[in-house]
């Protein structure tokens, strides 16, 4: 099979030794096979003593023509580079088989050049793979876009990084894998990270490990030496270790780290004092001195950044504080959460790029990692961008399984798109008039609703805003365009044109053949205008509904159980964790909590910007915590908003004003933080309570019977013959259940809709 080459850069040299005239040139290259994925991607090193003349022309010039643009790719032949992967110096890694690359920018005077260090996820083979260094001056790709950015005076790329070949290196790695630089060291980035490493490598959880060991040697624990272990330690080392690989001096300077910093700020700290008997950490100090020199002359830089992460900091650790108190977890109760549940609510500046998602994949198109763990990244970071998150949604809905391969995915959606088409819209398409007039009237009114909803419902949105063929903007102003008030859509008779309004009013349609006891109702039209605009699949889209419908068919029912229950639940819930906000609520006459009622029905769509929105619903339906996480997103909207309200509002009409008022003025992030903590809150004080009644229940009372009252210290429960303890509640321990829960419309009757 043919190979293309999508990276190649020249000159590239190993340094075998300190002597220069040892030193060994090649070609640092990219391949991947035809038609394989991205995943399948080799990175190789190949020493032009290996190559003829012929192969050393053509990478030449494939360095020169790859070097003008990062999308551009080379077609290779089978034996363009035959017979040379058993050359001394040369090797070749998957870009997946690495950990991490660390890439080490070249001095601005000349004096060393800058080179790359691969880590590979073995170490066996980490051991084989030799210090790259890149000769700038040398390679006609490197010189070329120098003499570009000299010619605007730019010496640094859009990164602010200053160019050197590694940048197109890094670049073209970016392009094919997820690459996350961290932040415990600049020069050390991340090849298809975990969470865990991600979070392991974030300022915020280094800067805590810090204050937590200068609180701790005061009593002299070893509980911190334990986390930097756990923090990757041993792949500290590693870097540490480079100068294994090479006899370059120039090779070996590490530059300035966290743990140096640490050194010379904290010398007589013990805790300090244990981690520098560490021998690498000796090691890392040792060439601190040369590294200086590099530093001094990017001062300016690294105070900027600096004090950028200051700033950073600060908002961060106050933020921090600030929800420890206003959640209740600062108090000396029974329920306290622990630092890293914190860290991980507020952790969520890993959203799942296109190149992160295509990470979790194996060779077949099977997801590698366990499905709590890809739902662990989406929970806390989101996806980044509309293209990743209609193959993410298609899973998170349940149209694609979650253990199937990419062949098995493709005729699935053949096999879907059949018997939508077959089974449901040539159905409705190709429909006779129903014998029973009473049954034809009910048909009728439900195509004249779904119809109604779907020439009002979100002409906002981009592709549904244009009432024309192409769902384009008119040529003229003639066409009906909503924004200008036409008359033909305002008398509500006008007949659709868009593509996309078409392709909702289809599958509303469509699922009224498929769930016949439901029929439409209002809001649906809401739901699956969000999925729609995701998918832009007419069939994929339906079974996504379909998917959708089964955990949301319950805010639809006709004799409302579904959403009272949902409403009982929250006002449990906000009994339990809000109890002020409770009391207050009450003597508004709003203890009912109606005014959350238009928030759960479609998913808080109407209170957030269509992006918020997405973000939302994502998180929801990865189900990681709770199939009925929104009721916790709802509680913290009244958490956030309560002292607002306890404050200010001593009325009804003045509460459900309020909320109505909410639209555009909340951050979804920050609710969801809040969300997250709360729902660990509402676990641990559940925890507490089955613990403490089962112990209570057996101490005798005063009255020789037996206690069964629950006191925490934020708040007391007392049992009669008429209350049970919260803990027991059917709708509360319901919510610590990931499974979904479906409620079914009855079987429709000919008076069920009037």
């Amino acid at each position: 099979m043919s190979m293309e080459l999508l990276f190649c850069k020249s000159k590239v040299f190993v340094h075998p030794s300190k002597s220069s005239q040892d030193n060994i040139p090649g070609f640092l290259i990219i391949t991947l096979e035809q038609g394989q994925p991205r995943q399948e991607c080799v990175l190789a090193w190949v020493p032009e003593s290996a190559l003829d003349k012929k192969q050393l022309n053509w990478l030449y010039h494939a360095d020169l023509t790859l070097g003008k643009s990062e999308l551009q790719k080379l077609k290779m032949g089978p034996g363009t580079l035959g017979g040379i992967s058993s050359m001394a110096w040369s090797f070749s890694i998957k870009l997946g088989y690495l950990y991490s690359i660390e890439f080490r920018v070249p001095s601005p005077t000349g004096l060393w050049h800058g080179s790359v260090i691969l880590h590979s996820k073995s170490p066996q083979e980490d051991d084989t793979l030799p210090v790259l260094f890149f000769h700038d001056k040398a390679c006609p790709s490197t010189e070329r876009k120098m003499k570009e950015l000299n010619k605007s005076f730019d010496p640094f790329t859009s990164s602010g990084d200053i160019y050197w070949g590694g940048i197109d290196f890094r670049s073209s790695v970016a392009s094919l894998v997820d690459l996350k630089q961290t932040y415990v060291d600049p020069t050390v980035w991340l090849v298809n990270a975990s969470l865990d490493d991600l979070r392991n490598f974030s300022p915020q959880l280094m800067q805590r490990r810090l204050s937590e060991g200068k609180a701790k040697t005061e009593v002299g624990s070893s509980n911190l030496w334990d986390k930097w272990e756990a923090a990757k330690w041993g792949f500290m080392t590693r870097v540490a270790d480079a100068t294994s690989k090479t006899g370059s001096y120039m090779g070996s300077l590490i530059r300035k780290h966290p743990l140096v910093m640490l050194a010379e700020k904290n010398g007589n700290n013990p805790y300090v004092k244990k981690l520098l008997e560490n021998p690498r950490v000796q090691e890392v100090q040792d060439d601190f001195d040369s590294a200086r020199v590099y530093l001094a002359k990017w001062a300016l830089g690294v105070k900027q950044q600096a004090d950028q992460y200051q700033r950073t900091h600060e908002i961060g650790d106050s933020y921090r504080k600030a929800l420890t108190k206003e959640l209740g977890f600062d108090s000396q109760s029974d329920v306290q959460f622990t630092e890293e549940e914190l860290s991980r609510a507020l952790e969520r500046k890993f959203p799942v790029s296109k190149q992160k998602w295509e990470s979790f994949f194996d060779s077949q198109g099977r997801i590698s990692l366990t499905v709590n763990e890809v739902k662990d990244f989406i929970f806390h970071g989101g996806i980044e961008d509309f293209g990743t998150r209609k193959e993410v949604w298609l899973f998170l809905l349940g149209v694609y399984p979650w253990d199937s391969s990419s062949d098995e995915r493709e005729q699935l959606d053949q096999t879907l798109a059949e018997i939508y088409n077959n089974n449901y819209k040539s159905k409705w398409l190709n429909r006779s008039t129903h014998p029973d007039a009473q049954e034809e009237e009910y048909w009728q009114d439900q195509l004249f609703r779904i119809e109604k909803d779907v020439k009002r419902n979100d002409r906002n949105f981009d592709i549904y805003k244009y009432n024309t063929p192409d769902g384009s903007a008119p040529e003229t102003k003639e066409t009906e365009d909503p924004s200008e008030g036409d008359k033909t859509e305002e008398s509500e008779h006008w007949s659709i044109k868009n593509p996309h309004l078409l392709s909702l009013k289809n599958i509303l349609i469509c699922y009224n053949i498929y769930n016949p006891n439901l029929g439409y109702v209002q809001g649906m039209a809401d739901l699956l205008s969000v999925v729609y605009y995701i998918v832009r699949d007419e069939a994929l889209s339906f079974w996504c509904f379909v998917n959708f419908m089964d955990r949301m068919e319950r805010n639809f029912l006709r004799d409302q159980s579904g959403i009272r229950d949902q409403m009982l639940t929250l006002t449990e819930l906000c009994q339990l964790l809000l109890p002020q906000l409770t009391e207050h609520l009450n003597k508004c006459d709003s203890s009912n909590l109606f005014f959350c009622f238009r928030m759960l029905l479609v998913w808080f769509k109407r209170e957030f910007e269509f992006p918020d929105v997405c973000s939302i619903w994502e998180i929801f339906l990865t189900d990681y915590y709770s199939s009925q996480f929104q009721l916790f997103f709802m509680l913290a909207i009244l958490q956030k908003n309560s002292q607002p309200i306890i404050q200010n509002l001593n009325q009804f009409d003045q509460v459900l004003k309020y909320f109505n008022d909410l639209h555009g003025t909340m951050d979804w992030s920050d609710l969801m933080t809040r969300s997250e903590l709360l729902f660990i809150r509402f676990k641990k004080i559940m925890e507490v309570m089955e613990r403490k009644s089962e112990i209570e229940e057996n101490i005798p009372n005063n009255d020789g019977g037996k206690t069964t009252g629950v006191q925490l210290h934020d708040f007391e429960i007392e049992d009669n013959d008429n209350q049970t303890l919260p803990c027991a509640s059917k709708y509360l321990q319901l919510l610590l259940s990931k499974k979904l829960v479906v409620q079914r419309e009855n079987p429709r009757a000919k008076d069920s809709i009037k």
